[in-house]
């Protein structure tokens, strides 16, 4: 399996250390239905990625499950625009079911944004 020159790799996010190191000194960005957090480093090689619904907003877990792979979905989709490299956290802020098409819009808008003010 080989990499492309400007593909960067996506990991699962882990470690308690470095969750909480990415909401002291991260950097927030939203869109409509949708929060990140992001730390971007130049020394990794991968981008690491979590996602978060809060139970406040869905009681059930199997919705917040739902959502979280729909989510992951929107991540993996979007995988081929990264362009930078680090950690970050999706964060579900609505309070209704979207679909996962509406999610992985949202997600690439977020990335174009973050890629756009990397360049600047």
């Amino acid at each position: 399996m080989s990499r492309e020159k400007n593909k960067v790799l996506l990991k699962r996010l882990k470690g308690k250390n470095t969750i909480s190191f990415l909401f002291e000194k991260g950097k927030n960005m939203h869109s409509a239905h949708l929060s990140f957090k992001v730390v971007q480093e130049e020394k990794e090689d991968c981008f690491y990625a979590g996602v978060s619904v809060p139970k406040r907003n869905f009681k059930l877990a199997v919705d917040r499950n739902r959502i979280k792979r729909q989510l992951r979905e929107a991540l993996k989709q979007n995988e081929m625009s990264l362009s930078f490299t680090g950690c970050g956290m999706l964060l579900y802020k609505s309070k209704k079911h979207l679909p996962t098409s509406v999610l992985v819009a949202e997600t690439a808008s977020i990335f174009e944004q973050l890629n756009t003010k990397k360049d600047n």
